[in-house]
C-alpha cells in the first residue's frame, strides 16, 4: 500500500513539473516572471474559508469616509463597495435614527443617519431608504464639531462635541434648535460622546483634561469630570447601561466607569495605543482598536480582563461590529505596500475579521479591501432594513410606510419634511478656491505679502505646524503653501505619511489640502468672512494626530478676530454648502442658538 501511495506521489510531481514547464516556457524563458522580495512578503494572512462573495449581503456597513466627504456603503461579508453618498467635506461620526438601545449600532428605525462634518462644521441628515442627504443642520458658530454619535433614547435629540472650541451641544432634530455649553478650563477638547440608555447622562471624553465628562441630558448641563487614563479617545456606553468603556490612548488601558456610581470601577491593561471600542450586543465583549500594536484587543467585560488579540494590517483607527456579532471590521489607517498605487494619496483599508467563536475561521482575517478617504465611524445594520424602492413600490412606501418586524416605519411625519417630497441635496465639497501641486517649497514659514496676495507658508510635521497662528485681513487674497517636512516615519511604520491642513467651518470647503512628502500643495481663496478658525490635520498621520492644530485668524477692519468677534451669524447660515434653490433644507443656524427649553425637553 505504501508503495502505491509513493508511486502516485511521484506521478503527481512529474505532472506538476510538466505543467510548470509548459506554463513558464521552460528555463530559457524564466525571466518573464521575476519574483521580488516584496512579492514574497506575507502582507495579509487570509483564512482559507469564509472567503466567498455572496450576491446578497445580510448586513450593510455605513462608514463616514472622512476626507472624501462621502458615506461609503459596504456589504457584509462580501466587503463590496456598493456606493458613495456625497455629504460634505470631512465626515466623522454618526448615529442611526431610532433608539440608542443596544451597542454602538443602536436600534435603527430604518429612516435616517446623522453624520458630523468636521470640515464644514455641520451635521448632515441622510435618508437611509433613498440613500440621499435631505437636510443640513447649520450648527451655531463658532462651534468646531468633531462627533455627533450620541442620540437620546427617544431619538429626538443629538449630542455633539465641539472639539475645536471646547464646547458641547444638544440639538433638537425637529428644527435644529440647540443648547451650547462652554467647557472650562482651557485647553478643553470634548471628544467621542455617548448617551446612557435611560435618558439620564451624556458621557464624553475630554482629550486634554484626561477625563470623562458627565452631563445630564435634560436639562443639559455638566455634572462632573471623572479622571481616567491619559488622553481618552473612544467613549462608549455598554448595551446593559451598567458601564462606560473608555480607550485611554496614551496609557494603553481600558477604563471602565460604573454608570450608577459615576466613578472608575476598573482599569484593564490592553494593547498599545487604544483608540476605539465596539461592545457586542450582549455587553459581554468589548473589541478595542489598538493603533500602535497593530491589533484588535478582545476584553471580557464581566471578567474584566484581556482574553484575545487579533493582528491587523495595519495602524487601525476606527472599527465597527456586525449586528449579529459575527464579524468585526478593523478600519485601518495605512495601507502602504498593500495595493497598486493610484495617485498621490494612497488608499487605506478595511479588514473583516471573524469573531464568531463557533466558526472555524474565528480570529482570522477573511477579507481585506482598499477604501478611499480617511474613514472614521462605521456602523452596521441588517440589509433587510433597506427596502426595494425601484420596483413600483415607491408610492406606497412614501405614503403608507412599511413594517420592520413588529415596528411600522412611516415617513408621513418626518422632521420638517413632507411625505410627498423627499429632498435629494448634494452638499458642495469645494468652492471659490484653487488647488495645485508644486515641487517642494523650501521658503521660510510665515506670512508674507507678494503683490496683493498674502502668501502663507505652513510646514507640517509629526505632530504640529509652523506657524501655529496665522493672521490675514478680511477680504485678502490668500495663498496657502503646505509642505510636509517629516523625514522619518517613526511609530507610523509608513514611509509615506500624509499631512493635512483644513480650517474648520467656513474655510473648510475652500482648503482640504494634503501634504505629501517631497512635494508641496497650494490652496488659494479669498478671506471673505472674519473670525477665528481652528485648522487641523484631516489626514490621520500617527498616534498624536489630534495634537496637530493651529489657528487661522481673519481679522476684521480695525480689529482682531476671536471666538467672540467675527461674522459668525452670517457664517452659520452655511449658504455656500448648497445651491440657492436648495437652501430651504438648511435648518438651525445662530438664530436657534440656546432656544431649547431645558428641563422640558424630555429625552425618554
Amino acid at each position: 500500500m505504501e508503495g502505491v501511495i509513493f508511486l502516485k506521489n511521484r506521478i503527481l510531481v512529474v505532472f506538476a513539473l510538466i505543467a510548470a514547464i509548459a506554463f513558464y516556457g521552460g528555463p530559457a524563458e524564466a525571466k518573464k516572471t521575476v519574483i521580488k522580495d516584496i512579492d514574497k512578503r506575507d502582507w495579509q494572512v487570509i483564512a482559507p474559508q469564509d472567503s466567498d462573495a455572496p450576491l446578497h449581503d445580510y448586513a450593510i456597513l455605513y462608514d463616514a469616509g472622512g476626507t472624501d466627504g462621502s458615506i461609503g456603503v459596504i456589504g457584509i461579508p462580501s466587503m463590496r463597495t456598493y456606493r458613495h453618498i456625497k455629504c460634505g467635506v470631512d465626515l466623522h461620526n454618526f448615529p442611526f435614527s431610532g433608539s440608542n438601545a443596544g451597542n454602538n449600532n443602536g436600534t435603527p428605525d430604518g429612516k435616517y443617519f446623522y453624520v458630523s462634518d468636521k470640515g464644514a462644521d455641520t451635521v448632515v441628515e441622510v435618508n437611509l431608504q433613498t440613500g440621499m442627504p435631505e437636510r443640513i443642520f447649520a450648527l451655531p458658530k463658532p462651534f468646531g464639531i468633531h462627533h455627533s454619535a450620541a442620540l437620546a433614547p427617544n431619538g429626538k435629540y443629538l449630542f455633539a462635541t465641539g472639539e475645536l472650541t471646547g464646547r458641547m451641544l444638544k440639538l433638537r432634530l425637529a428644527d435644529g434648535a440647540t443648547t451650547v455649553l462652554d467647557i472650562p478650563p482651557a485647553p478643553s477638547a470634548p471628544d467621542y460622546p455617548d448617551t446612557s440608555k435611560d435618558g439620564r447622562y451624556v458621557f464624553s471624553g475630554n482629550y486634554y483634561h484626561s477625563a470623562v465628562m458627565v452631563f445630564s441630558q435634560d436639562p443639559f448641563k455638566l455634572i462632573k469630570e471623572i479622571p481616567v487614563g491619559k488622553n481618552p479617545h473612544g467613549t462608549n456606553v455598554s448595551p446593559t447601561n451598567r458601564m462606560v468603556v473608555v480607550c485611554d490612548k496614551l496609557s494603553a488601558t481600558l477604563s471602565i466607569i460604573d454608570v450608577d456610581k459615576l466613578r472608575v470601577h476598573r482599569v484593564i491593561p490592553t494593547g498599545a495605543g487604544p483608540l476605539h471600542n465596539q461592545v457586542d450586543s450582549l455587553g459581554k465583549y468589548d473589541y478595542q482598536s489598538c493603533f500602535v500594536s497593530d491589533s484588535t484587543s478582545k476584553i471580557d467585560l464581566m471578567r474584566g480582563q484581556l482574553v484575545d488579540e487579533f493582528p491587523v494590517h495595519y495602524r487601525v483607527g476606527h472599527n465597527s461590529i456586525a449586528p449579529d456579532n459575527a464579524y468585526y471590521v478593523s478600519q485601518n489607517k495605512f495601507s502602504t505596500g498593500l495595493f497598486t498605487p493610484t495617485g498621490i494619496v494612497f488608499a487605506v483599508n478595511f479588514e473583516l475579521q471573524d469573531i464568531d467563536e463557533t466558526s472555524p475561521t474565528y480570529g482570522k482575517t477573511v477579507k481585506l479591501i482598499p477604501v478611499d478617504g480617511e474613514p472614521h465611524e462605521g456602523r452596521q445594520i441588517f440589509g433587510s432594513y433597506i427596502q426595494r424602492w425601484n420596483t413600483g413600490k415607491g408610492n406606497d412606501l412614501f405614503e403608507k410606510g412599511y413594517d420592520l418586524g413588529d415596528y411600522h416605519v412611516s415617513f408621513d411625519k418626518g422632521p420638517g419634511l413632507s411625505s410627498k417630497e423627499r429632498p435629494s441635496i448634494e452638499p458642495t465639497h469645494t468652492g471659490d478656491s484653487m488647488r495645485a501641486w508644486i515641487p517642494r517649497d523650501d521658503g521660510k514659514p510665515g506670512v508674507t505679502k507678494e503683490g496683493d496676495v498674502y502668501v502663507v507658508r505652513v510646514k507640517a510635521f509629526s505632530y504640529g505646524y509652523v506657524p501655529r497662528f496665522i493672521h490675514v485681513p478680511q477680504g485678502a487674497k490668500v495663498r496657502i503653501i503646505l509642505t510636509n517636512i517629516d523625514k522619518a516615519a517613526g511609530l507610523t511604520k509608513n514611509p509615506d505619511v500624509t499631512m493635512g491642513f483644513t480650517p474648520a467651518g467656513y474655510y473648510g470647503p475652500r482648503t482640504m489640502l494634503f501634504g505629501v512628502r517631497g512635494m508641496s500643495v497650494v490652496g488659494e481663496f479669498v478671506a471673505k468672512k472674519a473670525g477665528e478658525f481652528e485648522y487641523y490635520c484631516q489626514q490621520f498621520c500617527g498616534p498624536l494626530h489630534l495634537e496637530m492644530r493651529g489657528t487661522f485668524f481673519v481679522d476684521p477692519p480695525g480689529g482682531k478676530a476671536s471666538l467672540a468677534s467675527g461674522d459668525y451669524d452670517d457664517i452659520s447660515k452655511q449658504e455656500t454648502m448648497l445651491s440657492e434653490h436648495e437652501r430651504q433644507w438648511i435648518v438651525g443656524t445662530n438664530k436657534l442658538l440656546n432656544k431649547l427649553n431645558e428641563g422640558n425637553e424630555p429625552t425618554i
